[in-house]
């Protein structure tokens, strides 16, 4: 098979030679056909400096016209000759000097994910600021007479809150404003309608009581009131917001696993680049080792082994003769080769399992259906309880009638409501965060609460990724140190994981890899061959890998087994057994699990032998190995159906749906980003004993939320017949909103103090 000279070297920006993708990127110079101008950002370019060693650096390479680098913007123009140099060209020359680029488009679909957390951020800036200079001005009236201070001082004041909620009015409560417009418009009631409407009417009351005294309306103000409702309200805003673009953007970083462009044979038998969005069935590509496959299809030319474990489940590399399928999505281990293309885009399994997952995360839980249920009668009943003491109070006081209707909806506002539930989950969720667990939904913690069924991935969850001998069997008569420097010297130049194991177990025990080996080569599917010559000059055949390349007859006993030989002239020198390494408290951790009353099951896409060792010993009676991405959904699907709430713990791109659909889902820190982005939390430190201790605090957790709620409630009931009576004037509603929430929030403190360990200690 003859190697594209084309690419003989590999370049992570070649993706971006073909027209198609620079093309998003950049624009043709109208006078001069094959020049480019292309822009692209650089967030390492910090000051003048930075910038101008960028322009040095580019106009010095062939090809490039101009450079423009703009510190303050962090981006960098380059026009270009196409016929010169390609964008992986300079964009390796950034990359060399310390200044890695981005190309704008891609910059772009990031930036716009930020923006609107930036811009709710400011809100909450503008809204806490202000609302500290207005308290500054209402403080005074809260403390003295009538008749303490002058009338123009008193006016003075109102003037100076008036012109400081502007601020307020016009930008930081627009967020509620323009969704309680919206909803109005759908003929919708939400949550940020009664929460308008209180803050219109406090500030058109206020207003008219600062430039129009002695009307009915009266002359009381309540900017303080208001200023500080909103600023309470933007706080858990910001925190809603920030949660949801932390993974906004986890589903096109992992799209970018699949590659921009493609090497194709042509009609002439020779290879060209094209982009992957037009591979074509039928086509024949070159996929060379440490690349990934961008379409399914099936081997022409050549032999290699597959890394589909983000797929299919499976641990081991998968063999790839000729003939054989892969699939879009997973990596080429060891060989280059061709393969002729059978599905491509949306036909492809990869694009089927991201779709799967897809559709399952769109299905909401029961607890948001719930919540769906209670928001809307509660909100109708806040505007009728209003509406109420509007009417009540208009035939004898109309200032009375609308502070008072403004008063059941400040004292009904959600805000010590809200806060109860989020205030206590987030003081946990920065609590787990230390402890290296990652809250991708508040929500999950009250779910994780309510589980009684725990379904577990195999490989990277309950065992580590990476395999180790498990049991040697030397030769009678060898020298054991001398075999082990031969593993070691055999394994040392290999890539593949197996080789990679052998190698470490060697190297532990103090192996030399540097003995003398001859016409060393490795057969995909077999294991690595070599001639040794030893100290007296004599030539010793060498094989290391299965029993069939190693000429070897299998033991009955090592039938069920992963066996590697090491063998000469079909005589058995070595034998090393492989194993997969159980996480450190993975045992223990599953047995406090179950002792707490969880049912436990493994559903694993590896061997059926291999997940039936595990579920062995680690005391777990229901497993299921060979499990497809569909057939976990199923199975999880089955158990809802029965009533149970399931946490599902995995990492592959397989686990993706199930951990979509489960009742509440924890993903693996070494997990794929599609996965962890569908997961409701994540174990930074791949730590599975943490797991016991997250669900007792997980617990605590909710204990505190029904104490919070209980209180939100009590004050609720307390609070709206006394304003509907009159008896609770808007900016006593206001500061007792306040106090709720104050202590709603001192609750939740109790919640920073989580032992990730205590389970060790119980």
């Amino acid at each position: 098979m003859a190697t594209p000279l084309a690419v003989s070297s590999a370049n992570p920006w070649q993706g971006l030679d073909v027209q198609s993708e620079w093309e998003r990127f950049s624009q043709r110079d109208a006078s001069a056909n094959e020049v480019w101008t292309s822009h692209v950002w650089v967030d390492s370019m910090h000051c003048a400096a930075c910038s101008g060693r960028i322009e040095q650096a580019l106009k010095q390479m062939r090809g490039v016209l101009a450079v423009h680098a703009s510190a303050a913007s962090k981006r960098v123009r380059v026009v270009w000759d196409a016929h010169q140099t390609s964008p992986s060209q300079w964009f390796a020359g950034l990359n060399e000097i310390g200044y890695p680029a981005l190309p704008l488009n891609e910059y772009n679909a990031i930036s716009d994910r930020t923006v609107q957390q930036r811009k709710m951020l400011w809100r909450l800036v503008v809204a806490v600021f202000c609302m500290m200079q207005v308290m500054m001005y209402a403080y005074p009236t809260y403390w003295t007479g009538s008749n303490d201070m002058a009338p123009d001082m008193v006016q003075l004041m109102k003037w100076a809150s008036w012109v400081l909620t502007l601020p307020v009015m016009l930008f930081s409560a627009t967020p509620f404003l323009s969704q309680a417009w919206n909803s109005l418009k759908q003929r919708q009631l939400g949550m940020d309608v009664p929460v308008s409407l209180g803050i219109l009417a406090a500030f058109i009351m206020s207003t008219l009581a600062t430039f129009v005294p002695g009307g009915w309306w009266g002359d009381v103000v309540y900017y303080d009131s208001l200023t500080m409702f909103v600023s309470f309200l933007l706080v858990g805003r910001w925190l809603d917001v920030k949660l949801r673009n932390r993974t906004a953007g986890a589903l096109e970083n992992m799209m970018r696993r699949l590659p921009h462009a493609v090497l194709k044979k042509n009609e002439a038998g020779e290879w060209v680049q094209i982009a992957a969005s037009n591979i074509n069935l039928g086509d024949v590509l070159y996929v060379r080792p440490g690349e990934v496959f961008a379409a399914d299809g099936k081997v022409l030319v050549g032999n290699t082994s597959a890394d589909e474990s983000m797929l299919t489940g499976e641990s081991d590399p998968v063999l790839k003769p000729a003939g054989a399928t892969v699939i879009a999505g997973s990596g080429n281990l060891t060989s280059a080769i061709e393969m002729q293309v059978e599905q491509v885009g949306e036909g492809t399994q990869y694009h089927a399992l991201v779709n799967l997952m897809a559709s399952a995360s769109t299905e909401k839980p029961g607890i948001a259906l719930l919540a769906d249920k209670v928001a809307q009668p509660f909100l109708w009943g806040v505007l009728l309880a209003a509406l109420y003491a509007l009417v009540f109070w208009w035939t004898t006081d109309p200032a009375k009638a609308i502070m008072s209707a403004v008063a059941v909806l400040v004292v009904t506002c959600p805000c010590a409501l809200s806060l109860a539930t989020p205030a206590a989950m987030l003081a946990s969720a920065g609590t787990f965060a230390k402890g290296g667990v990652l809250i991708r939904r508040l929500q999950a913690i009250q779910a994780l609460s309510e589980i009684d069924t725990i379904v577990f991935d195999k490989t990277g969850t309950l065992t580590e990724s990476l395999q180790e001998v498990s049991a040697v069997e030397m030769a009678a008569g060898q020298d054991h140190q001398w075999l082990l420097d031969v593993i070691a010297s055999m394994s040392r130049d290999s890539l593949h994981p197996v080789a990679q194991a052998l190698h470490g177990f060697a190297t532990r025990q103090d192996a030399s890899d540097q003995l003398e080996m001859q016409d060393w080569q490795e057969i995909v599917g077999g294991g690595m061959s070599a001639t040794l010559i030893t100290q007296s000059g004599d030539s010793m055949p060498l094989k290391l890998g299965n029993a069939e390349f190693c000429g070897i007859t299998v033991k009955p006993e090592h039938e069920a087994l992963r066996v590697v030989y090491l063998a000469s002239n079909g005589q058995m020198l070595a034998t090393l057994a492989l194993s997969e390494q159980v996480k450190p408290h993975a045992k223990a951790a599953v047995s406090q699990l179950i002792a707490s009353g969880l049912d436990i099951q493994l559903l694993s896409g590896d061997r059926i032998a291999a997940v039936k060792n595990l579920a062995s010993q680690l005391g777990i009676q229901r497993a299921a190995g060979l499990q497809k991405a569909e057939d976990k959904l199923q199975h999880v699907k089955q158990l809802q159906q029965q009533g149970r709430k399931v946490l599902m713990v995995g990492d592959g791109l397989n686990d993706g749906p199930v951990i979509a659909a489960a009742h509440t889902s924890i993903a693996m820190g070494s997990g794929v980003p599609l996965t962890q982005a569908q997961a409701d939390m994540v174990v930074l430190g791949n730590d599975i004993g943490v797991l016991v201790s997250l669900i007792s605090h997980c617990k605590k957790t909710i204990l505190i939320v029904k104490q919070n709620l209980l209180w939100a409630a009590l004050y609720n009931a307390a609070g709206v017949p006394l304003a509907i009576m009159g008896l609770l004037p808007a900016w006593l509603a206001g500061l007792g909103m306040a106090a709720s929430s104050l202590l709603v929030l001192l609750n939740a403190l109790r919640l920073t103090d989580w032992d990730k360990s205590a389970w060790q200690k119980g």
